[in-house]
């Protein structure tokens, strides 16, 4: 199978991924944090919180992104921009973060503002598809939980287009890392199809997936064994609040909620990866 036919029909459309996160957001920030990445935990005896646990992931990308002397970023599915600000607050790098909901781009230049960082920090409402930025225009794309919201390829072929020579991309995804039963395979299709999400590769489809965009992988970790308390701890919150968010939000938030608490974030083989991938100088 190509690695245009294991991404392409399921791809979400970047309508229904706007209109699903605009409720979803208020969600996260109520059950994990407004920082809404996966966290990075150093053991299973860590018990940092998800803020902590996620501007740890954040310091991954920014020791893999190469931007100590700076340089020009895309954060592709920037939120309300603090992965953003925490990159700006450890490089001297300039910022653009793209969004393709309109509410998180207004908050998170309001936040940019009030931090003092417009001048290198902005935040575009863009379409990841169609990039509106001249080819060469970035030294790194960010593509932080972001990438499995789109259709892969295409959106690592604009990527590229809009990457200088040399330039790099560092993306943070799922990752199948074992075979699963068929009733989990089953499940994890299902879940990755309501969470506006596409199917889960394995590393060697996601190599293949890379190359295909004419992007070279210069590293792919497997670092699922860091991240697998960003499901439990999700769990175990809209446990707790689970008819208190009800009661704030309606009950159109239930199958939302459900989505959240599904145990298929538990499957072992649901794994995670960062991949820095390079384009060819």
């Amino acid at each position: 199978m190509t690695t245009d036919q294991v991404a392409a029909p399921s791809a979400p459309s970047s309508e229904g991924t706007a209109e699903f996160y605009d409720v979803f957001n208020l969600l996260l920030i109520d059950v994990w944090d407004e920082n809404f990445h996966q966290g990075y935990w150093e053991d299973e005896n860590d018990e940092s919180s998800n803020r902590r646990a996620a501007e740890r992931m954040t310091q991954l990308l920014i020791d893999h992104s190469g931007l100590e002397n700076g340089g020009r970023v895309l954060d592709v599915g920037c939120g309300i921009g603090l992965s953003a600000f925490q990159l700006a607050g450890a490089t001297p790098a300039e910022i653009v973060g793209i969004s393709n909901n309109q509410a998180q781009i207004d908050e998170a230049n309001r936040r940019s503002r009030a931090q003092g960082l417009a001048d290198r920090v902005t935040f575009e409402y863009a379409d990841v598809y169609a990039l509106p930025y001249p080819e060469g225009s970035f030294d790194v794309v960010w593509v932080f939980d972001a990438l499995l919201h789109m259709d892969r390829l295409r959106t690592l072929r604009e990527l590229r287009r809009v990457l200088r020579p040399g330039g790099r991309v560092v993306v943070t995804d799922k990752l199948q890392t074992g075979p699963m039963s068929p009733e989990d395979e089953r499940a994890v299709s299902e879940f990755m199809t309501d969470l506006q999400a596409s199917p889960i590769l394995w590393e060697n489809e996601y190599r293949a997936l890379v190359a295909e965009a004419d992007l070279e992988v210069a590293e792919l970790l497997d670092i699922s064994k860091h991240t697998y308390k960003s499901s439990t701890r999700t769990i175990e919150a809209v446990n707790a609040k689970y008819d208190a968010l009800i009661d704030r939000y309606g009950e159109q938030v239930i199958p939302m909620l459900e989505l959240l608490r599904n145990p298929v974030g538990l499957v072992k083989e649901l794994g995670y990866l960062l991949c820095v991938a390079k384009k060819p100088a």
